[in-house]
């Protein structure tokens, strides 16, 4: 009975939500390592759209005031008063507890150790507030609004600078018990691999991201077995470049004087270097290891993958398929369909808003 209430509710959000136009207004944030983002929306329609930057020393102390302003500015600009806002939903880089609204200690965000964001916007702006894991926000966004819609298992994977991602089973997200479940990026592929941030060894993060191609170009590079690569970077150097894919507006700053990054190695590739070609190859077939796991543990009817790096394509796709042909049992294999996400470079502020929406 609790399956189909369950089951029952979430096919009734997808229903009440199908019409951007029917559904509340509501304020979005998509706060990252480096920027601001902050739309008021209807459904899936942005009304409005503001981006700052977090700065330097990106503290809680200097950081909170800024999302305030954002606020105030995306209301401005779509001539909304506070009071048509249904709620406030947050996504904000993890680890941290959707339930309570607490930021434990993200990475690329110092000194926001058992923040109390919630709290913070709970009193500044009186209205609902919700806060979720920004990846767990955006698989929402993709389950209400985009390529999931209708769907009540699937599971959203973001490969970009890193890798993460977002589970919904029976309708409804998968949090665990302290709000960190469905880390998918830090899954061990190889527990004799790299070092991840994470602490951990060999994450699928380690292999697939933008971050992960970028090093291993450049290591190979240093060695001196990369020289068509090392020359294919030298006659095509951007003024300006990042570890990052052509849908990824993110940044994350290569420490080498050649700033080789994964825009670069995914181009060297398309353009026949065959060390370019076999860095994304080793990336898709990382990748791949983590889709089948992801099969094995969750049997999800759909697989939607987003981020900057899936839009590399077939060098990269075509040896994740590969692996999952040959590793994956078959019944979960055949059971799923994958799929590349929809809401493209809005998907974390159509995310953060579904969060109102998803909770209400």
């Amino acid at each position: 009975m609790l399956g189909l209430y369950n089951y029952m509710k979430a096919e009734n959000k997808v229903r009440t939500h199908n019409l951007p136009e029917e559904a509340p207004l509501v304020i979005g944030i998509d706060l990252g390592g480096t920027q601001i983002r902050t739309a008021v929306l209807r459904g899936a329609t942005l009304l409005s759209r503001v981006n700052l930057l977090t700065g330097e020393n990106p503290s809680p102390e200097r950081v909170i005031p800024r999302m305030f302003e954002s606020v105030e500015e995306a209301l401005l600009k779509a001539n909304i008063s506070l009071s048509q806002i249904a709620g406030i939903g947050i996504g904000a880089p993890g680890p941290l507890n959707g339930r309570t609204g607490i930021v434990y200690s993200p990475p690329n965000l110092p000194g926001w150790t058992n923040f109390p964001l919630r709290n913070a916007f709970a009193e500044r702006f009186q209205i609902p507030i919700f806060v979720e894991n920004d990846a767990n926000a955006a698989a929402l966004g993709e389950h209400m609004f985009g390529a999931g819609k209708g769907s009540n298992e699937m599971v959203y994977v973001t490969v970009s600078t890193g890798v993460g991602g977002g589970v919904i089973s029976q309708g409804q997200l998968l949090q665990g018990i302290t709000g960190s479940a469905a880390e998918l990026g830090h899954m061990t592929i190889d527990w004799h691999g790299p070092r991840c941030n994470c602490g951990n060894y060999g994450c699928l993060e380690s292999f697939s991201s933008g971050t992960a191609i970028a090093r291993q170009a450049n290591e190979l590079i240093s060695l001196g077995k990369a020289d068509d690569l090392l020359s294919y970077a030298l006659a095509h150097q951007p003024a300006h470049a990042s570890a990052n894919t052509p849908a990824d507006n993110s940044t994350l700053a290569v420490t080498t004087p050649l700033h080789v990054n994964a825009r670069m190695v995914a181009e060297a590739a398309l353009a026949g270097i065959p060390v370019a070609q076999q860095i994304i190859t080793l990336a898709g077939e990382a990748l791949g290891v983590g889709l089948v796991n992801i099969l094995h543990i969750f049997n999800p009817e759909l697989i939607i993958l987003g981020g900057g790096v899936s839009q590399i394509g077939a060098p990269l796709l075509d040896p994740a398929r590969r692996i999952m042909r040959e590793r994956a049992m078959t019944v979960p294999c055949q059971s799923a369909t994958i799929v590349m996400a929809q809401l493209g470079s809005d998907v974390g502020l159509v995310g953060a808003g579904s969060l109102v929406y998803y909770h209400q």
